[in-house]
């Protein structure tokens, strides 16, 4: 039987198949060859204490460490968005080919690589928010609900998805009766998480609201924001997306509205406050879906821009060639490994003890976060400093006599905790370098002897 000829300049399946391949090279070399992210280290202690949720996030990503590890979490999340996007794009297309072009330009894109490297919230998010899309098309309310319920337990964001399926359906002039059982379903699943906000004063939906829609706002915000998303995207899928989002089949308006909801939503949380380039990468998904149908000229630029800046940075993280002033990626991805020296102070204070070193201080979540990781001793934040889930945990137990340790970059330790302790001595310096370059200058200090009648908490006023 005769095999139909390829239309002129399309995308091969062979292209395809090789730029999943390089994107799963990627990964994997970046998931061995850095350190765990301080973000990621702040989730592996909420994997220490489960629980519905967290000052920060809902309660997924811990859940998800606790299973796999952390690495695996965010690789297999990234594996299933990819085969999930697949399925999608195919029943929307009715073509294995198109669902091929999407999965693989969506595993090239910088934002992709990033949530399927780091466990993060977005890992499980992208997921979810995949399967809850891919269940609404075909009309699988069951799955769908679960889905979607699912993918509130990764991120509160995940409701956006519900707002695109009403415009849709305001669009539609239809609600399918279906629709409620989904509705439902995502309700029930989400609901431990409002009462764990209802029984702590709703820390979580106030942070949340507070991080992205309060200020004032500065236009400097909002150009970080572009900027961020021109990197995070490829500087081409930007424009593809609002093209799509705009312009797109009309049959395909639930993707369309998946895609444009969430960029108007952050780019407006931009104009408020300094936003963060990975709030809106579940758009980039549908928008892949998207240019799988479109021309393959426009396949070929967005893949291969984006797969063009993966490779850039996955090598200045690996092989670093170019000396920055301030390497900001480098210092969050390499040399956090020489903080297990705190677990034997012994070689950085002569005369300190590991078994009187009760904890761990650090000016700030990441901080210690990361020193609980690679320690292995309890930590815990002191000083005014951002307030975290290490605020609605019960503070380390310090007995009396009992010795800390305070670390950080460019902070000493506050007075509201040196003056639980009868002496201060240091700073001593505890330096990283990675591939002949110093990422790390850690200054230390041993806090001797905590006083019996110390009522101060370490974190400062409340």
């Amino acid at each position: 039987m005769d095999v139909p000829a390829a239309p002129p300049n399309a995308v091969s399946p062979r292209t395809c198949v090789t730029l999943l391949g390089v994107a799963v090279a990627v990964r994997l070399a970046l998931a061995l060859g850095t350190d765990v992210y301080f973000d990621e280290a702040y989730y592996w202690q909420w994997a220490r204490h489960l629980a519905w949720g967290y000052f920060d996030h809902p309660p997924l990503i811990a859940w998800w460490i606790a299973a796999v590890g952390i690495r695996p979490a965010a690789l297999l999340c990234g594996a299933g968005t990819a085969a999930a996007l697949w399925g999608l794009a195919r029943d929307v297309h009715g073509s294995r080919e198109a669902a091929w072009r999407a999965a693989a330009l969506w595993s090239v894109l910088p934002v992709a690589t990033m949530t399927g490297v780091l466990a993060t919230p977005d890992a499980p998010l992208l997921l979810f928010w995949t399967l809850a899309l891919w269940a609404l098309w075909r009309e699988r309310w069951v799955l769908a609900g679960l889905a979607s319920g699912l993918a509130l337990l990764s991120k509160y964001p995940a409701v956006l998805i519900a707002l695109a399926f009403l415009v849709t359906a305001v669009r539609q002039r239809r609600l399918p009766a279906g629709a409620w059982v989904t509705a439902l379903l995502g309700v029930l699943l989400f609901l431990p998480v409002v009462l764990w906000n209802a029984h702590r004063e709703w820390v979580g939906f106030a942070f949340q609201l507070r991080h992205g829609l309060s200020g004032s706002g500065q236009l400097k915000f909002f150009a970080e924001f572009l900027g961020g998303q021109l990197a995070l995207g490829g500087p081409v899928l930007l424009p593809l997306a609002l093209v799509y989002a705009v312009r797109g089949p009309r049959e395909q308006f639930l993707l369309r509205a998946a895609t444009l909801i969430p960029l108007l939503f952050f780019g407006y949380a931009a104009l408020r406050a300094r936003g963060e380039a990975n709030w809106p990468a579940a758009a980039y998904l549908t928008t892949c879906v998207g240019v799988a149908g479109m021309r393959p000229v426009w396949f070929r630029v967005a893949a291969f821009s984006g797969l063009a800046i993966v490779l850039v940075m996955s090598s200045h993280l690996l092989f670093p060639v170019v000396r920055l002033p301030r390497d900001i990626p480098l210092a969050r991805t390499h040399g956090w490994d020489v903080l297990s020296a705190l677990a034997e102070p012994g070689r950085l204070f002569p005369g300190a003890q590991a078994q009187r070193v009760a904890v761990v201080y650090a000016p700030n979540y990441q901080y210690a976060s990361q020193a609980a990781r690679y320690s292995g001793l309890p930590a815990d934040t002191a000083g005014d400093v951002r307030k975290s889930q290490y605020d609605l945990w019960p503070e380390p137990p310090l007995a009396p006599g009992q010795d800390a340790l305070y670390y950080a970059e460019g902070f000493k330790p506050p007075a509201s905790l040196t003056s639980r302790f009868t002496s201060v001595e240091g700073p001593v310096e505890l330096t990283s370098d990675f591939r002949g370059r110093r990422v790390h200058t850690f200054q230390v200090w041993w806090l001797r002897g905590a006083h019996p009648e110390s009522s101060l908490s370490p974190r400062g006023p409340p």
